[in-house]
């Protein structure tokens, strides 16, 4: 497997989870290239997506 850096802007950690980027669109969360379909984030920024997903995906999170 290759070694993944975040796509979050600004980020240079290791890539922890990867996720579509339907699921991420909705939050608004800068990427460094917005029109990929694949989007890797490292442990913190997973963290953040998962609250601010909470209040722009209710359906993806169960709520």
């Amino acid at each position: 497997m290759t070694d993944h850096v975040c796509d979050a802007a600004g980020c240079q950690a290791p890539a922890e989870r990867s996720l579509n980027i339907k699921k991420v669109a909705p939050t608004g969360m800068e990427l460094k290239d917005p029109d990929a379909r694949q989007v890797h984030l490292c442990k913190e920024h997973y963290r953040s997506w998962k609250k601010m997903a909470k209040d722009a995906i209710p359906d993806y999170l169960g709520n």
